[in-house]
């Protein structure tokens, strides 16, 4: 049986940054318009969870899911077909790992190509999951990305200078967030290669990496409307808050009302996986002693 993370843990290695790779692909008509719509196949074996804290919505992820968000947003720069989105849908999304609440889907809408208002959002959550059949395969190109990657702030340092023209400039940037019911992320290719250059490069094992808590994050965007945050933990943290939720919705005595139960789910969440981390640690093989000669 091959390893299913095998795969990504190669290009995460060989820092191809998924050149190449395949998604499904679909026609759909929205807003009275055709639209391609790409995802990804099910072989994909990246996790992603999204919430909403404090006013800024977040994307929960892995290091490989990282790196893969990344890349779908450096491809979708270098988009060239009007109208062509990309849809992160189930079985790609968890539920979050802090009150298990279900993830909206994510939409990565090229600005330049591809308007995506609110009716397209609408009738395109109303066909999600998508159940029609995948007209074929494209595959995902992102020239230049591993080298950006390579020397991320030599690539800030040359890239050609923003030109801002006051109150048009200002309303013309792209907005993160929800539309009807999908986390929307519209750039320009310029906004969508920078979101993906800071990214990419986000990796909890990385020295220094969040005081060595497990965890890394940034905001994207000039606005800070999108933070990402990486874990290196990000499956058992999944796991964890949804156990906690279950056991939790099954006790008459919890709370039903989400503003009372999220923070219990969170604590308990947070119970299980220390637990989870301590049992984990104690079934590690121990070295033997050494002896002295």
């Amino acid at each position: 049986m091959t390893d299913p993370h095998q795969d990504g843990r190669e290009k995460l290695t060989g820092m191809t940054a998924y050149n190449g790779l395949k998604l499904h692909r679909r026609t759909l008509r929205l807003d009275g318009r055709s639209y391609t719509v790409l995802g990804l196949r099910p072989g994909t074996a990246e996790r992603f969870a999204v919430n909403e804290f404090h006013g800024t919505w977040h994307v929960v992820t892995h290091r490989a899911g990282a790196l893969l968000l990344g890349s779908l947003l450096w491809g979708m720069a270098h988009q060239r077909a009007q109208n062509t989105v990309l849809v992160v849908d189930r079985p790609f999304l968890d539920t979050n790992p802090f009150d298990a609440e279900p993830s909206p889907p994510i939409v990565i809408a090229p600005a330049h190509l591809a308007p995506f208002g609110d009716r397209a959002a609408r009738e395109l959550r109303r066909r999600l999951p998508l159940s029609t059949p995948s007209e074929g395969t494209v595959r995902l190109h992102t020239p230049g990305y591993a080298e950006a990657l390579a020397d991320t702030q030599a690539w800030f340092r040359n890239r050609p200078p923003r030109h801002f023209h006051g109150y048009d400039e200002r309303h013309r940037r792209p907005v993160i967030g929800v539309r009807a019911g999908l986390l929307v992320l519209p750039g320009t290719a310029e906004w969508l290669r920078e979101w993906a250059v800071e990214i990419g490069p986000l990796d909890p094992a990385r020295p220094g990496a969040a005081s060595g808590l497990g965890m890394v994050y940034d905001c994207i965007h000039t606005d800070f409307s999108l933070e990402v945050q990486v874990f290196d933990n990000y499956h058992d943290r999944v796991t964890a808050a949804r156990l906690a939720r279950e056991q939790l919705e099954s006790d008459p005595a919890a709370p039903k009302d989400p503003d009372s139960l999220h923070p219990l789910v969170w604590d308990r969440g947070t119970t299980i996986h220390t637990r989870m981390r301590r049992n984990r640690t104690a079934r590690r093989p121990r070295s033997a002693p050494r002896t002295t000669p």
